[in-house]
């Protein structure tokens, strides 16, 4: 008699897939809908705050944050102000294929963010973004001979994001492009996992979060943005793009049997923007960060400080005049684009994201922003310049600054802004806990988005370039035998990795935070009734960086493409 055939694991990661999103719309979502009717689905709670990175590295290893050293897309240089991007060598935790590596499981990863540069692993490893922009020789695989293999399967070099910006006007255009790069990547993703081995593979689809931060305005009529003549043209843009991710779905649904397990996820959902909230401008504003007069802003360079400011009118009124765009667009040429926008990046990057070349008076600063959301106090004692006493004076400033980000007001209406915020102790727990942002702030359940940025004097911005948000509501569909069909199951992004471990029978690392979700199986199932194992076994990783300051500036460039980045 033949022996019953070990089925396989396929994580399909839909970027920002809202839950009640693909509940509106799962008539036209005849692969998710099928999937939601044999298999379990609900709500997959991210992480606080519910933004790409850290999510995926919190999916990929089952902990939250602090026991990973990761809080955002900037990443602090020790003992310095200085900011660069965070890449996969930041991750200090094992990520759940490591496990599956050690007991020759092989697996095959496939553009989940934050994975560049690709790390060895038994199977094959094909990075997502960020990472640098591509170009011939970019090696954005593992084994490294599959980068050329990909190439010459697309017949052109494998696009790790699309090249181009969100902007004011370019919905329509920027409609196509999405979907050409959503079957760019599915087409890969297919290839991959049709013609090499795997047991447990990863394929995350991004283009659903960014159709989702520019086109939610021409869906929903209230949005302050919302324009009736192009929603005539661009309503169902948003839609379109989920039908079109549901069709990937569906081919990669293909390549499996019936003994296999698949699960659909998201990092986080999605709502709409109403405004912008400059974080760093309020704290400057009310005395917790302080600015030296007369500074320079760092030593950028006199060639590249001079051409930053130069094209700086030119990509501020491209940002704000039609009229400008139209007659701008024939010499929009990318090379002299790039060149432009990369020198004015790299400008605004020294005063943005690198706080060591703002002209901060660290003597009389109390308090930064260095990321969307995120607020640091400036702590003696783990601060270069701290002079803030940890203990009960770091403690009544914290309650004295809350105080009074409660009592914000947008001046348009006169209405406070409500404000959620969180203390690191309530939402962490690790060794680099002590890295973490003292507070991470949401307004208005993130329908105010809140940004790092000085803005010359502007609190708020009522004309945000994104018109949709992140929210923590993210998708979870699964589906296989022993998977209990037609129920509501609820979970956390960070459950994924101890339950796919308990799936192939596995212990669960002791140092992950999540949780086995049993109850995504039938009460009467083997995998239901099988007893969690659990492995104590200690791991260390250290952090190095992989960026050189030319691909930092291409990976700040990629963020603020994407409104990351104001």
């Amino acid at each position: 008699m033949e022996a019953k055939r070990q089925g396989r694991v396929l994580i399909i990661g839909l970027d920002g897939a809202s839950p009640g999103l693909v509940r509106q719309w799962q008539d036209t979502l005849p692969n998710l809908s099928r999937l939601m009717q044999t298999g379990s689905s609900g709500v997959l709670t991210s992480v606080v705050p519910p933004r790409s990175i850290p999510a995926w590295y919190c999916f990929a290893t089952g902990m939250n944050p602090a026991k990973l050293g990761v809080f955002g897309f900037s990443q602090r240089r020790p003992g310095t102000y200085d900011y660069t991007f965070a890449n996969f060598t930041f991750c200090q935790a094992p990520p759940f294929w490591h496990w599956l590596n050690k007991q020759q499981i092989s697996s095959g990863i496939v553009h989940l963010p934050g994975t560049y540069p690709p790390q060895a692993t038994q199977g094959f490893m094909v990075s997502g973004w960020p990472g640098p922009l591509n170009r011939g020789n970019l090696v954005y695989s593992s084994p490294a001979t599959l980068s050329h293999d990909i190439d010459k399967f697309l017949q052109r070099p494998f696009e790790l994001i699309s090249p181009k910006s969100i902007e004011r006007d370019n919905d329509a255009e920027m409609l196509a492009e999405r979907l050409r790069i959503l079957k760019m990547h599915g087409d890969t993703a297919h290839h991959l996992l049709q013609n090499q081995p795997w047991q447990v593979a990863v394929v995350v689809l991004s283009p659903l979060d960014r159709a989702s931060h520019q086109f939610w305005r021409h869906m929903e009529p209230t949005h302050p943005q919302h324009d009736p003549t192009l929603a005539k043209q661009l309503g169902s843009a948003l839609q379109q793009v989920y039908e079109a991710s549901d069709a990937e779905v569906g081919r990669l649904l293909s390549l499996l049997n019936d003994e296999d397990y698949v699960f659909i996820v998201s990092d986080h959902g999605f709502g709409p923007i109403r405004r912008t909230f400059y974080l760093n401008e309020w704290l400057r504003q009310n005395g917790y960060l302080v600015l030296k007069e007369g500074t320079q802003a760092g030593q950028i360079g006199v060639v590249r400080k001079w051409l930053g400011r130069l094209s700086a009118p030119l990509f501020w009124l491209n940002d704000r005049s039609p009229l400008f765009r139209k007659l701008a667009a024939p010499f929009k040429k990318r090379a002299l684009s790039n060149l432009a926008r990369d020198a004015y990046v790299q400008t605004k990057h020294a005063g943005l994201v690198r706080l060591n070349h703002l002209p901060i008076d660290w003597d009389k600063t109390r308090a930064y922003s260095p990321d969307e959301s995120s607020l640091y106090l400036n702590l003696a004692g783990r601060d270069p310049e701290g002079i803030v006493p940890p203990g009960t004076a770091a403690t009544q400033l914290l309650a004295e600054i809350e105080k009074k980000l409660q009592q914000v007001k947008d001046p348009r209406t006169g209405e406070s802004i409500p404000v959620q915020i969180h203390r690191k102790e309530t939402v962490y727990d690790g060794r680099f806990l002590a890295e973490a942002p003292e507070l991470i702030i949401d307004m208005d359940d993130y329908q105010t988005e809140v940004m790092a940025e000085l803005e010359n004097g502007r609190l708020i911005d009522h004309t945000p370039l994104r018109s949709g948000n992140h929210t923590p509501d993210g998708l979870l569909i699964a589906a296989g035998p022993e998977i209990a069909p037609g129920q509501t199951v609820n979970a956390n992004l960070i459950d994924i990795a101890p339950t796919v471990l308990h799936l192939l029978g596995l212990a669960v690392p002791t140092a992950m935070d999540g949780q086995v979700c049993l109850n995504l199986f039938t009460p009467d199932s083997p995998m239901h009734q099988r007893a969690i194992r659990y492995d104590s076994s200690e791991f260390q990783a250290k952090a190095t960086e992989e960026f050189t300051a030319e691909e930092a500036a291409q990976i700040e460039k990629q963020l603020r493409d994407l409104g990351y980045l104001n």
